[in-house]
């Protein structure tokens, strides 16, 4: 592709992407604050799609249930519990948690009230009446023998009221008894304790025969129901499943915008370890104490209503449309299924858990002993990024300033990797030499390609170069910057962390928000990404030209790279922005010095060594004069005694 063919390439997509944003603006209007849905409407009356996908069958069959005279149900009430970092708040409808806090200073909310970053609820009612770790669902199982086939009564619960009969600064019990149409009745007796300084909180849930035939029990419990997430990218939420022993975990992933209603495709293992809901720098994680109890683990949608409504934290005029909304407002649920519980009259079973809280950091989540440190993900070379990511923190610990210490981890891997573009780039300096002998041959054997190709070939050979030379340096660099790219981008350690005008490392550096919304780039201005592409512009310009026309025509197209960079990390966390450009500033650096050097470099014929120079100005003696030497001064004493004789 020549630079014509190229450049018109570039106009006809330009022009395509700004008919596109005309189109857009037309059809939609400027961007907007949709209004809400008035009270008791049409969007008031009709359940939202998650709570259309909370058990819809288990509703079926509980209408189809004759009436039977019920007490009165309690009051709803809340409790709290806190300790250094976390703070519940529950509820005793389903006896579940209404919201969880994080305390600590440096794991703020990722939004300003009152130009003050409030404290990060992670986990609350994203959607009515769908809250966190709450048995949605018992299910009574009875077969009097085994050649009759099983029957099966569903109940659901996670509208149930509890009674609150316990109430300790670090614990909280709730009992409520649940019965089906068959006569079976159970008690269930959930106790909630916070330990003090932890990020974990635990749960004992009793179940107890209170009526008198016997009975198998199993109940779907409800983990984290929705996550907080970081910014407005579906890619960052979603569940992980851990299947598996210690020390020998398989995680299964699944994003929450590829969820439906209901997962048709649950985790069934022997042994499922624990099952979480993550986003981009947290995770909230149930994990059983016994894995035995779990039979599978399904993976919920949740839709987030504050998203859909553009209210709260998302009243922000780029969600113009209600599809848009609806597509991004996904999240995630967790619902661990279990192995029936055989219940005698009277008899108990007792099953207990606990749910972790955390940030993404190594050293909070490997102290549970349970591979949820996997759940930091570094990607292929998670080995290299784990070294990078703790070269950075050992810098910060002398150099406190992670923007400073992202500027010395750069020149340290620059460092390291220097053999590598040095040797790169001299021959690509090399094959600059060449150009005049290419050429020479090229006038020669204009007729003959394949004659061409081989005195070329046989040219390289004899100066020991190839016109890809510079390529393998480049590839054996390239699974360290991706190991780079994927340890600041998952480093916790970045998040609200400023530098220079940059607010927050793991964030873009917008310093202007745009009133409309641009293709591709959104409604934000930010700096650093057009100061890389700037630099990669100069580095381009400063490498030196390999050989033949296809090099050539490599050159031109490689100058179109800044831009290409430019779309590729605009909306990229600063810090590793930061990291690309301080890293191709080195580049820029290192190609300027060799290139100075560049007359010192020889092209000679492989295999051929230049005389090392004597302090005296002549050139030292090769291997070969060193022999003739010896053997001239061991013939004189022969010669001497064959004419004494």
């Amino acid at each position: 592709m020549d630079r014509k063919t190229f450049t018109q390439f570039l106009v006809i997509c330009g022009a395509i992407l700004g008919c596109w944003w005309v189109a857009n603006y037309l059809l939609y209007g400027p961007a907007g604050r949709p209004a809400a849905a008035p009270q008791g409407g049409p969007a008031a009356q009709q359940p939202a799609p998650a709570q259309q996908a909370q058990a819809p069958a288990a509703e079926a069959r509980v209408a189809a249930l004759p009436a039977k005279p019920q007490p009165p149900a309690p009051p709803v009430e809340t409790g709290e519990l806190e300790n250094s970092h976390l703070k519940l708040v529950w509820t005793n409808r389903g006896a579940s948690l209404s919201s969880l806090t994080l305390l600590d200073a440096r794991y703020r909310a990722p939004y300003f009230e009152n130009d003050k970053r409030p404290p990060l609820t992670l986990l609350s009612e994203f959607h009515e009446g769908v809250s966190s770790d709450t048995i949605e669902m018992v299910t009574f199982v009875t077969q009097p023998n085994p050649q009759t086939p099983a029957t099966r009564s569903d109940v659901p619960t996670a509208g149930l009221v509890y009674l609150i009969t316990k109430r300790d600064p670090d614990k909280l019990v709730f009992e409520q008894t649940v019965s089906d149409d068959q006569g079976h009745a159970l008690l269930i007796r959930k106790t909630v304790s916070l330990p003090a300084d932890s990020y974990n909180y635990e749960v004992s849930v009793e179940f107890q025969n209170v009526c008198d035939a016997a009975y198998s029990v199993e109940f779907a419990l409800r983990g984290a129901a929705g996550i907080e997430r970081e910014v407005l990218q579906p890619n960052d939420v979603g569940t992980r499943v851990a299947v598996g022993e210690k020390g020998d975990y398989k995680i299964i992933s699944r994003p929450a915008q590829k969820l439906e209603d209901r997962d048709t495709k649950p985790n069934e293992a022997a042994k499922i370890a624990w099952a979480a809901v993550v986003n981009h720098y947290f995770v909230a994680v149930t994990i059983p104490t016994d894995s035995q109890w779990v039979s599978s683990v399904g993976s919920d949608l949740v839709v987030e209503d504050a998203l859909v409504h553009a209210s709260g934290r998302w009243d922000t005029p780029t969600l113009r449309r209600m599809n848009d909304r609806s597509a991004l407002a996904a999240n995630a649920a967790v619902v661990i299924h279990t192995v029936p519980l055989s219940l005698a009259p009277g008899g108990s079973a007792r099953q207990s858990y606990i749910l972790v809280a955390a940030p993404k950091d190594r050293a909070v989540l490997v102290h549970y002993n349970a591979g949820i440190e996997g759940l930091i993900e570094f990607g292929y070379f998670s080995a290299i990024s784990r070294l990078a990511l703790g070269i950075l923190n050992a810098i910060y610990a002398v150099l406190p300033n992670y923007g400073i210490a992202i500027l010395v981890l750069t020149v340290v891997v620059r460092l390291v990797l220097f053999p590598l573009t040095r040797k790169q780039l001299i021959s690509m300096i090399k094959m600059q030499k060449l150009q005049p002998q290419i050429a020479e041959l090229q006038r020669q054997y204009a007729d003959d390609k394949q004659k061409l190709s081989q005195e070329q070939m046989g040219l390289f050979k004899k100066y020991g170069v190839h016109p890809l030379s510079g390529c393998g340096p480049m590839l054996l660099q390239f699974p360290v910057l991706l190991a780079l790219w994927r340890a600041l981008s998952a480093a916790i350690e970045l998040r609200h962390v400023g530098f220079l005008w940059i607010p927050d490392l793991s964030r873009p550096d917008t310093i202007y928000a745009l009133p409309f919304a641009l293709p591709v780039l959104g409604d934000e201005l930010n700096l650093l990404p057009f100061i890389m592409a700037a630099v990669t512009f100069l580095q381009q310009r400063n490498m030196p030209t390999g050989g033949g026309d296809q090099a050539q025509q490599q050159q031109k197209i490689m100058k179109w790279f800044p831009l290409l960079f430019v779309l590729l990390f605009y909306h990229m966390s600063s810090g590793l922005v930061l990291y690309w450009t301080a890293t191709s500033g080195l580049g820029l650096a290192e190609r300027w010095v060799i290139n100075r050097h560049a007359d010192a470099i020889e092209l000679k014929p492989k295999g051929e060594r230049k005389p090392r120079p004597q302090p005296g100005g002549k050139p030292a003696p090769t291997w070969l004069d060193k022999l003739q030497k010896m053997v001239g001064e061991n013939a004189g004493p022969a010669q001497q005694r064959k004419g004494k004789k």
